[in-house]
């Protein structure tokens, strides 16, 4: 049997591998070669290993990423843009309607994922484990906006999230992990680890690995408001029903700019904030959509700045560092 190249090369090094092999020689021999193939299976079910956890790690890596996106997408569709789910109501466990969030909760809050609000499925981590989620204060109820301050710290730094999805990892130390039900719901801290099932704003990453293995992702402010305000300037431009489009369609120009935020246009102003009174002069919005500023204090934040170029009249609307430019 031909010995592997490295190890025979090993085996010479050493004086055991000569032509013209005496028994003892060729006892030693043997056993390097067997020696060699124990090593190359070990090696072999140890890059097996690290494979494995790799693969291991993609799927927890994919799932976390997956209910990021979709947290982001729930919360920009909202009536109250920015707004995010309770944790799961833990009394629909073992229901048709498991995975629900509960309908109010005291924050921060810290629970189970509401994977069905979300519109996920029932998604897992790599351990089969359900995912777990904190919400900050200041992110259920207007007003929400650009001004909101995140409350979740994460290693010591303070306004560090607006919320953070958890892998809870296996369960160690006396952590235990019996089969939830409506009635026995599942403890924070038989699945998240030190100072993140303490029930607090504050959080950690890392840790001894021996008390130690949740994953964490985390949801920044300028994450979520880099898309809640991708919609409320889409919502001033409007369309046919309302906003700037509906003006200029009606009118075939846009309205100056209110600049004491009392809602009318003022005429003469070109730069200040949205109108949103809806006389002949001003921004028209349905009742919703204009409460739905009203309530979370947007028209004051947004710059609107009117111009009339070369005879096109244009505005242009800037919110959050972000600008779009409304045309004809």
């Amino acid at each position: 049997m031909t010995q592997p190249k490295h190890y025979l090369l090993k085996a010479r090094k050493y004086g055991f591998a000569r032509v013209g092999f005496t028994q003892n020689g060729a006892a030693l021999l043997l056993l390097v070669f067997l020696i060699a193939l124990v090593l190359v299976t070990v090696l072999v079910h140890s890059t097996t290993g690290v494979e494995y956890k790799s693969e291991r790690d993609l799927k927890t890596a994919k799932v976390l990423d997956d209910a990021k996106v979709a947290l982001l997408g729930w919360s920009v569709l909202q009536n109250n843009p920015g707004q995010l789910p309770c944790p799961e109501d833990t009394n629909l466990i073992g229901f048709p309607t498991e995975g629900q969030a509960k309908s109010t909760c005291m924050l921060p809050a810290i629970g189970r994922l509401p994977w069905r609000t979300l519109g996920l499925g029932d998604i897992r981590d790599a351990n089969n484990d359900k995912l777990w989620y904190a919400v900050s204060s200041g992110f259920r109820n207007p007003p929400i906006n650009t001004n909101t301050l995140p409350q979740l710290s994460v290693n010591g730094v303070p306004n560090s999230a607006v919320a953070i999805i958890f892998s809870v990892g296996v369960p160690l130390g006396s952590q235990s992990r019996p089969a939830p039900t409506s009635s026995t719901p599942p403890d924070v801290e038989q699945y998240l680890d030190l100072s993140n099932n303490a029930g607090t704003a504050s959080f950690i990453t890392s840790g001894n690995i021996n008390d130690f293995n949740d994953r964490l992702k985390i949801i920044t402010k300028t994450e979520l408001f880099s898309l809640v305000t991708k919609r409320i300037l889409a919502e001033v431009r409007g369309d046919s029903s309302q906003g700037l489009s509906k003006f200029n369609t009606d009118y075939g120009n846009y309205p100056f700019a209110d600049i004491n935020n009392d809602g009318f246009a003022d005429t003469g102003n070109n730069s200040g904030t949205p109108s949103y009174q809806g006389i002949p002069n001003s921004l028209y919005f349905s009742t919703a959509k204009k409460n739905t500023f009203l309530n979370n204090g947007w028209f004051p934040l947004i710059n609107y700045n009117y111009t009339v170029p070369s005879g096109t009249p244009q505005v242009a609307l800037t919110l959050n560092t972000q600008t779009i430019l409304v045309t004809p």
